[in-house]
């Protein structure tokens, strides 16, 4: 009796070791929410790049995700830079501005969004992290309206004189 008790203990141990699966790919969504490459829609992707789940905040899917999503990028800097330089304008973006150096920055629009590309170096293996941020633009009805009447930043240009 007590070995077909430890049988049956055994066999449905294994059972339940064998329906959890092993864990998912990394950026796959796991039915939580985690994104994957594809839940970007048509932003253009290096292949082969990954999304670090745990420093994203996206919401959204497709075509209308906004937010910070960050990406390993399997080349090198310079690469990326040139990936996305070239990509993003064949999607409908409009090249803003655009900086190389030490850390990289492109800025983007798109109807009523804007893009900003962070590319760096991240590590001995010649791989990129970009960071990207996604956001709604104001509309241009908002373009023209007044401004508040007490300000609560002044913005000043270096080297000049306070008012």
């Amino acid at each position: 009796m007590k070995r077909h008790v430890w049988i049956s203990a055994l066999a449905l141990s294994l059972a339940a070791c064998a329906s959890g699966g092993g864990a998912a790919p990394e950026g796959a969504d796991q039915g939580g929410g985690r994104p994957g490459v594809e839940q970007f829609g048509r932003t253009p992707l290096p292949v082969g790049t990954k999304v670090r789940t745990n420093d994203s905040l996206i919401l959204g899917v497709g075509d209308n995700w906004l937010g910070r999503a960050v990406f390993e990028v399997p080349t090198d800097a310079q690469a990326t830079f040139g990936f996305f330089a070239d990509q993003f304008p064949r999607q409908g973006w409009t090249a803003v501005s655009a900086m190389r150096g030490k850390k990289s920055l492109l800025v983007f629009t798109r109807a009523d969004r804007s893009a900003t590309l962070e590319i760096e170096e991240a590590g001995l293996f010649g791989h990129a992290l970009v960071v990207v941020t996604v956001s709604p633009m104001p509309s241009a009805s908002n373009n023209n309206a007044a401004p508040p009447a007490n300000p609560g930043v002044v913005v000043q240009p270096v080297g000049q004189p306070r008012r």
